[in-house]
């Protein structure tokens, strides 16, 4: 199913190369795109974790940002292990 505001959440994705201001009321999935953003800017190599910044208004909120960056970061690595194990395999 696809969202009302898909277009806007795939902009925040992949749109790399400019900075956004994501507003939007709690539960919306805000913390889900930035955390996507992010993840797709390291993995493309637009990004290097230790120059990003995301500025959030409150510590829990940074806290949960930052443990979903890592789950996705992790979740991201394993899958480009994943793939590169199986084109090696392919490629035997």
């Amino acid at each position: 199913m696809k969202l009302p505001d898909q277009y806007e959440r795939d902009l925040i994705r992949y749109q790399l190369d400019r900075n956004l201001m994501v507003e939007a009321s709690a539960g919306t999935g805000k913390t889900h795109s930035l955390s996507s953003r992010m993840v797709e800017g390291v993995a493309s190599g637009c990004y290097r974790v230790e120059e990003m910044a995301c500025v959030t208004f409150t510590r829990k909120a940074a806290a949960e940002l930052r443990g979903r960056l890592q789950l996705a970061l992790e979740g991201e690595l394993r899958e480009s292990s994943d793939e590169a194990r199986c084109s090696r395999l392919h490629q035997a």
